[in-house]
């Protein structure tokens, strides 16, 4: 998992961009990939865990997001026994 001080992209996140969380999120959220959804009251994103069960995560601060592109991803069971994708 990425660390949060390692990523300097704070740039404003598009709808459709991969996302992972900041490890202040992990405990919460889980170390999965990420889409975002929208981004409202800039700079706070709704998102959806990619391959998950459609819910939404809403108001995650900008300073948690951390854009990814993986050359792949790797399908894994969620907690909660949905599917989830990782950075492979």
């Amino acid at each position: 998992m990425p660390d949060e001080r390692d990523h300097e992209d704070e740039r404003s996140l598009d709808a459709g961009e991969i996302v992972t969380v900041a490890p202040a999120l992990v405990d919460e959220m889980g170390g999965y990939l990420y889409v975002v959804i929208d981004g409202f009251d800039d700079p706070r994103y709704t998102l959806a865990r990619l391959g998950g069960d459609g819910y939404q995560w809403p108001n995650v601060a900008r300073e948690h997001l951390i854009p990814v592109a993986p050359e792949r991803i790797i399908r894994v069971d969620g907690a909660d026994g949905e599917a989830a994708y990782i950075p492979g």
